[in-house]
């Protein structure tokens, strides 16, 4: 099999995945060098610190979302449910998949109060989550409310993802994104409709 070709791209990729496994405070320089393929000292080839890293891993992290994520949230041509139903989707393959975890909300618990610089890039990256999911839940409900909602399902997927997590069970995380979408259906002619269970 080729040797991967070493880049800042991979760097940041492969860092991605040990900051994940390992936290950003237990993680190495001299993991993540390991893990791309380098000597520790290679890694300062292309980001003067493991904070620089970081933070570039959080920029790397938001545009995927941004991408992958968030653009559903403004695809008018599809019902509000069908953008949550994809929004859920996509989030359920990354934070579910091989790799589980929300890096963002990780770095959120353990570096807020330490670094004010990723606390400023985790902020906007939940606030954009925000909005997004603030936009579907427009379509049924006043602005205010649908806040309140979008506010109250990244709650619950974040600390069901927690969960899901502790327990190896991804159920906690599958049943809050349910709710989510069940929050979103239940409004009929300007009256609360019944939710599907």
């Amino acid at each position: 099999m080729p040797k991967q070709k070493v880049n800042k791209e991979y760097v940041v990729h492969q860092a991605l995945k040990m900051f994940r496994k390992k936290s950003y405070h237990q993680a190495t320089m001299a993991d993540i060098g390991e893990s791309v393929g380098l000597l520790k000292g290679s890694i300062y080839h292309y980001f003067d610190s493991k904070e620089e890293l970081m933070k570039e891993v959080m920029m790397y992290v938001h545009k995927f979302f941004q991408d992958q994520v968030f653009m559903h949230a403004y695809d008018k041509s599809l019902s509000a449910k069908e953008r949550l139903e994809k929004m859920i989707a996509v989030t359920e393959h990354v934070f579910l998949g091989s790799e589980k975890g929300n890096i963002m909300g990780n770095m959120g618990l353990e570096t807020a109060h330490v670094n004010p610089e990723f606390q400023e890039l985790i902020q906007i990256f939940f606030k954009q989550y925000f909005k997004a999911l603030k936009t579907i839940y427009t379509d049924s409900f006043p602005e205010d409310k649908a806040q309140e909602l979008a506010e109250q399902a990244i709650a619950e997927m974040e600390g069901s993802l927690m969960l899901s997590r502790i327990f190896n069970k991804k159920d906690y995380f599958l049943k809050a994104n349910k709710r989510a979408i069940e929050r979103l259906v239940t409004i009929s002619n300007g009256r609360l409709a019944k939710h599907n269970n």
